[in-house]
């Protein structure tokens, strides 16, 4: 079988490009940005919102090398292997203070029938502390605004989301700068916000610094709750607006996948669907198929929403938490 006889899944007339040029889509408009420029959000389909494509963390990776996702080569077999499992846009989460390789990931992105998402801002206290070191909020978000509008370190790479984290039941002072950074990076060019939290702690106190800058929670991503299964907790942070997101899936070691999936059914069935995301943040070698580990990004798209189905959701539902709310949670709203 040649290249040419390969079913690739695509409709006559698509290709995997961005379709930006047949949707005339601008940046004046709200749109998504890739890795390969702006699309639609409806042409985003099935995405997984918080993963690591290429990271190449040394502060940590030195003592522990499972975590340096550092194979261009691996990150066009696992995407690749992905999309013939249904997956169609990925968010890369890799800030610069946690090992971003800008020319690296822009390679994937050429080779993949995937849409790669990358970011701006920062990690946790950490890995932050080093990178920000005295620098002042507006300057911290200056340059995030630049990665934003004008490209990630000389490349063409354009950033579509901005990071902010926060450490274990604290919020540091350098985190604190971050997170107002992010805001106002957020507030300048309608760019969403996705947080880091510790093991699910200091969610609100994310939202209550975003908000007093002037951030709409419904525009903020608050993430790693699920290892923070309690229902009381996650209802405050839903009732602020904010998306709530369930990134550690399959990940047994902290939770069961069957008391996600059925603490995600119980959120749904309070009426909190359009808030729920879900992805794995499989940010170790050792979980991905392609640096022959596992389970992969395949088990996102296949076997947990499985899961979510007999815990109660409905197929429409599956995919409002897999289509319909990445495309919303992703969307560059741009101010004015």
């Amino acid at each position: 079988m040649t290249e040419n006889d390969y079913d690739w899944g695509l409709a006559p007339g698509e290709t995997f490009e961005p379709n930006e040029l047949e949707d005339d889509i601008t940046t004046s408009q709200p749109h998504i940005m890739t890795a390969l420029g702006p699309i639609a959000p409806s042409n985003l389909d099935l995405t997984l919102h918080h993963e690591h494509v290429v990271a190449k963390p040394m502060d940590v990776g030195r003592d522990d090398p499972d975590l340096l996702l550092d194979s261009v080569d691996a990150a066009v077999a696992e995407l690749e292997d992905a999309f013939h499992h249904g997956l169609r846009g990925i968010v890369d989460m890799t800030p610069v203070d946690y090992g971003r390789d800008p020319a690296a990931i822009l390679w994937v992105a050429q080779r993949v029938p995937v849409h790669v998402i990358v970011i701006t801002g920062h990690h946790k206290h950490v890995h932050a502390a080093p990178w920000v070191g005295e620098k002042s909020v507006a300057e911290i978000a200056a340059r995030s605004i630049d990665e934003i509008r004008g490209g990630i370190e000389g490349t063409a790479l354009r950033a579509g989301v901005v990071k902010a984290g926060t450490s274990l039941n604290e919020i540091t002072e350098v985190e604190g700068r971050v997170l107002r950074a992010g805001a106002h990076a957020h507030l300048a060019t309608g760019v969403p916000i996705s947080t880091h939290t510790d093991k699910g702690t200091m969610a609100l106190e994310q939202i209550a610094i975003l908000r007093a800058e002037g951030v709409d929670p419904a525009r903020v991503i608050v993430g790693h709750l699920d290892f923070a299964l309690e229902e009381d907790y996650l209802l405050r942070v839903l009732d602020t607006g904010a998306f709530v997101s369930f990134d550690q899936i399959s990940k047994t070691k902290y939770a069961a996948d069957e008391d996600r999936a059925a603490m995600l059914a119980r959120l749904a069935s309070r009426g909190y669907i359009d808030q729920l995301l879900i992805s794995g943040d499989l940010a170790r070698k050792s979980y991905w198929l392609a640096y022959e580990g596992g389970p992969g990004f395949r088990y996102l798209i296949e076997s947990f929403p499985v899961m979510l189905m007999e815990a109660g959701l409905s197929a429409v539902e599956v995919r409002a938490i897999l289509v319909d709310n990445p495309g919303r949670a992703l969307t560059i709203r741009p101010p004015g």
